[in-house]
């Protein structure tokens, strides 16, 4: 972590809203390697215990033993509120990161604080999301996100290593889409956004459990329009938070840029002071805030919340009362892994490769993911 220098006149703290074992796993290497004491930008992490799932609590438990800098905060009483009221001291930067984040660049961090210093205007600063609707739409139309569908059956024969299985991540080892049949996939346009799973008989469901998607045929530009991407909108309640398959398209375009070193793909936006990073501002228009950067003071000056809708707060009430803009560090890119309308996505193979990426590229030895029994 040598690109930056970390301020040494506050604290800057992770705050984690913890909720989600299996996620938290793969999280928790990408925190540990931003730690003060590994080079990184945090002084502390905090996981705010926002369930009473006893054995979620007894996991992270066990969690906050393995690092020192590691705390849990206990509330008074379970809310989004309430996390914020209890949790965050006025002279603290805060990182908020969700307990599903499953990547995030070597200079995130360091990107939306130092966005954050050069804009003290800013009520915050967040990072340039993989899987969000309003970034997804911007990452479609600048060309980061790539053709795929998904495997409709198992494989015949038995794949590689590095296309199945738990050290596979990269996109080139992947075979080419060869299903039988018309090149397209439906997109759910009608589905609750309460949490509801789609029957396992509709089109639009996952084609089996640990399935993959697959890059398209060349010329893979020209058939991106077959692909659920081209249903993306600009809208914060559209296909891009409800659709699972808009949402592995993503993923797997973000796993193939990685892999191609082509990060720059995300970027766009105007220069900030401090280096070349590209800063977009949201006009106020609603933000997923999974993974931002906000001084502690700035909240607390405005909790009680109006609304249950932290979100909302955060990104549109708040910084529009204030006139001040919530901002966008694009070179900060984070991949946020599903919304509570995507829990289809748990039937890709995603995640595995997720988890395969941090063991061989950000976990230590002796902090390896350790490997589910069903792969």
């Amino acid at each position: 972590m040598d690109k930056f220098e970390k301020p040494a006149e506050f604290k800057i703290i992770g705050l984690i809203f913890f909720g989600r074992p299996p996620n938290i796993a793969i999280l928790d290497c990408y925190l540990k390697k931003n730690l003060v004491t590994n080079g990184g930008f945090l002084d502390e992490v905090h996981f705010v215990v926002n369930t009473d799932k006893k054995q979620d609590i007894k996991y992270l438990d066990k969690l906050v033993k393995t690092e020192k800098l590691y705390k849990k905060v206990i509330l008074p009483e379970l809310g989004y509120n309430n996390v914020w009221k209890y949790s965050v001291e006025p002279e603290h930067m805060y990182i908020k990161i969700d307990d599903d984040m499953v990547f995030f660049d070597e200079y995130a961090i360091a990107n939306i604080v130092y966005t954050k210093l050069d804009r003290p205007d800013s009520f915050n600063v967040i990072a340039n999301l993989v899987n969000s609707p309003e970034t997804g739409w911007l990452h479609y139309h600048f060309g980061a996100i790539h053709s795929y569908l998904p495997e409709l059956s198992p494989p015949s024969e038995k794949p590689s290593a590095a296309a199945l299985g738990p050290k596979a991540w990269r996109a080139s080892a992947l075979p080419t889409w060869n299903e039988t049949g018309e090149m397209s996939f439906p997109v759910t346009m009608d589905k609750p956004d309460d949490g509801t799973v789609l029957e396992a008989d509709r089109p639009e469901a996952p084609p089996f459990k640990g399935h993959r998607w697959l890059p398209l045929p060349e010329p893979r530009a020209a058939q991106i329009y077959k692909t659920p991407m081209a249903k993306s909108e600009y809208n914060a309640y559209g296909p891009d938070w409800k659709s699972w398959a808009l949402a592995a398209q993503v993923h797997y375009s973000l796993l193939e840029n990685i892999e191609n070193d082509q990060l720059q793909l995300y970027r766009y936006g105007t220069s900030s002071p401090s280096s070349s990073q590209g800063v977009w501002d949201t006009a106020f228009g609603r933000m997923n805030i999974n993974f931002m950067a906000i001084w502690g003071k700035d909240v607390l000056d405005n909790v009680p919340f109006d609304g249950p809708d932290d979100e909302h707060e955060l990104s549109v009430n708040i910084p529009t009362k204030l006139n001040r803009p919530v901002l966008v560090n694009t070179h900060a890119v984070a991949a946020h892994y599903s919304f509570r309308t995507q829990h289809e996505l748990y039937d890709t193979d995603l995640l595995s490769r997720y988890r395969a990426y941090a063991n061989e590229m950000i976990c230590t030895k002796n902090n390896q993911i350790p490997i589910p029994k069903n792969g």
